[in-house]
């Protein structure tokens, strides 16, 4: 959850992480005329790479290479049922 933002710090505050209770970000000085809507999204880009938390992401992106492989490897488990099946 973002609590808030101001030109200099984003404080992210991470409930659901049991390690941590917030991230703290210090906008460059040189950035911080920036619109919010950009620093945020930079800032949750960042939490989620921080924690490694799906929450945070709002840009999910289609991972062609892991659905083909999941794909496959049913498909292998499907053949591999059916041979000891026989």
């Amino acid at each position: 959850m973002l609590k808030g933002i101001n030109k200099q710090i984003i404080e992210i505050k991470c409930t659901e992480n049991e390690c941590f209770d917030k991230i703290l970000l210090f906008v460059n000085a040189n950035k911080n005329h920036l619109h919010p809507d950009i620093l945020r999204k930079n800032a949750v880009d960042i939490a989620s790479a921080i924690t490694g938390d799906k929450m945070f992401s709002t840009n999910r992106k289609f991972n062609f290479a892991a659905v083909i492989s999941t794909i496959i490897g049913v498909a292998m488990l499907v053949l591999l049922l059916i041979a000891l099946c026989m």
